[in-house]
């Protein structure tokens, strides 16, 4: 596990991901959390899955156009809540309504920036609305070819980063 700051990102991204058809996404969705979620985090090297097992509850959001897959973050012990009190930068209890608008805001800044630097390299991606999805829920809606894993840590919390080709 590397501890992830904003002076390591690319090197941390690079070791972990390195190689990857969705390195520059997972650089900038990174560079993204060191700068808005205000808590420690830690990110491992990835691993890939065929896509039969991988898909798991969690917020997912299409991005389509050039390419087509989802980036997803899925909720391995609480890994999600933190993710909202850091990217929010407020205490709750419990409130799933809260937890939902704060990692749903989180996702589609990712992307949505995501998406604008990429035109400027002339590559044309869109993004849909984000998911909530169970995890039966998710295996019917999402069809993966393969699945990139990004095990991060996070605030004592656990949570994957995906890269879910369709």
């Amino acid at each position: 596990m590397y501890t992830l700051d904003r002076t390591n990102v690319k090197e941390v991204t690079e070791k972990c991901v390195g190689g990857s058809e969705f390195e520059l996404h997972a650089l900038h969705a990174l560079e993204f959390m060191t700068e808005h979620v205000y808590t420690p985090i830690g990110v491992d090297r990835s691993y890939i899955t065929d896509g039969k097992d991988g898909i798991s509850s969690g917020l997912y959001q299409k991005i389509t156009g050039d390419r087509n897959y989802y980036l997803g973050f899925i909720d391995l012990h609480e890994g999600l809540v933190t993710i909202a009190k850091g990217f929010a930068g407020e205490e709750f209890e419990n409130d799933t309504e809260f937890i939902r608008d704060a990692t749903g805001e989180f996702i589609n800044r990712i992307n949505g920036e995501f998406v604008i630097d990429s035109s400027k390299s002339d590559i044309n991606l869109d993004m849909e609305p984000q998911l909530f999805l169970e995890e039966d829920e998710a295996a019917s809606v999402i069809k993966p070819a393969s699945i990139l894993h990004i095990p991060i840590a996070i605030g004592g919390s656990e949570a994957e980063m995906l890269f879910v080709k369709v």
